[in-house]
């Protein structure tokens, strides 16, 4: 052994040696915790942000502060003025504007209407050809069943009632001829009647007025279309009250004539009269329909 390894082993009594409290100290051998042994994170708190519809039913049933009315009627304030600023605005537009630009406004507007005009006019035409289209065929029935109840009211073989007059002339000493009934029938014509019919009361005849009435003088009475009519003589006229009392009273016309007559005349409007007297359809001898052109 050589004097370095004397140096380096320890000495016995070194290996003896221990420190006070050395020996009362044990090794701790417990395993240390691994990641298992941990205890688990509490969770995270994730705030969730309401939806639109929350927001606004909670915005409606919330109840106002004193701040929110201020903002809301100072909003309104704002609006107002806008819309009053915007007004005034387009009234000094027109108030300041120069006279061609005044014409070139107008040309504009009336340029707009004659187009709203148009398309009014199509929108009719269009409603027009879509009723006639469907209803074609009734609206032509409708019409034929009313061209031949004019027809007939104009031949005297139907009925016909509406407004008019009822004159009635007195003639005691039978001075009234043919001629002044005739000249009645025509002015009465000549103011738009319609329909007409003379009675006469003492014979308690009638005769319906129709393009082929023809008067004669008789005794007693005056001869209407082959029947006599003694007075008092009733004339009933259906057309516009007015127009047919006036054309009775023209100066120089029915009524002074008849009066020269010495007959009394008393003339009545009505707003119906009913002239029911038929006439008794005669065919003719000579006259034919014309046959019809292709």
């Amino acid at each position: 052994m050589t004097d370095q390894d004397k140096n380096q082993q320890p000495p016995d009594d070194a290996a003896d040696q221990v420190p006070d409290g050395a020996a009362e100290k044990t090794p701790d051998t417990s395993p240390e915790p691994g990641p298992a042994a941990k205890k688990p994170a509490p969770p995270r708190f994730t705030p969730v942000a309401p939806s639109g519809a929350k927001r606004f039913w909670r915005a409606l049933t919330k109840r106002p502060h004193a701040g929110h009315v201020g903002v809301g009627l100072l909003v309104g304030i704002l609006g107002f003025a806008a819309v009053v600023q915007v007004r005034g605005d387009e009234e000094d537009v027109l108030a300041h504007a120069r006279r061609d630009e005044l014409m070139q406004i107008y040309d504009g507007l009336r340029r707009q209407g004659d187009r709203l005009e148009e398309e009014i006019t199509e929108l009719r035409r269009g409603r027009d050809e879509l009723i006639s289209s469907a209803d074609a065929e009734s609206v032509a029935m409708t019409q034929a069943e009313e061209r031949l109840r004019q027809t007939q009211i104009m031949a005297g073989t139907a009925p016909a009632t509406g407004p008019g007059i009822q004159m009635t002339v007195s003639d005691p000493d039978t001075n009234v001829r043919s001629v002044e009934l005739f000249g009645a029938v025509q002015e009465l014509r000549s103011a738009g009647a319609e329909a007409i019919q003379i009675e006469g009361v003492g014979s308690d005849t009638s005769v319906r007025v129709v393009a082929d009435t023809h008067f004669l003088d008789a005794d007693g009475g005056v001869r209407v279309s082959g029947r006599t009519l003694e007075p008092t003589y009733v004339v009933t006229a259906i057309g516009n009250p007015v127009n047919l009392e006036e054309a009775m009273y023209f100066p120089q016309g029915v009524v002074s004539k008849l009066e020269q007559k010495d007959a009394e005349v008393t003339i009545t409007q009505f707003s119906e009269l009913t002239v029911d007297t038929l006439h008794e359809v005669q065919e003719p001898q000579h006259a034919r329909p014309a046959p019809e052109e292709d």
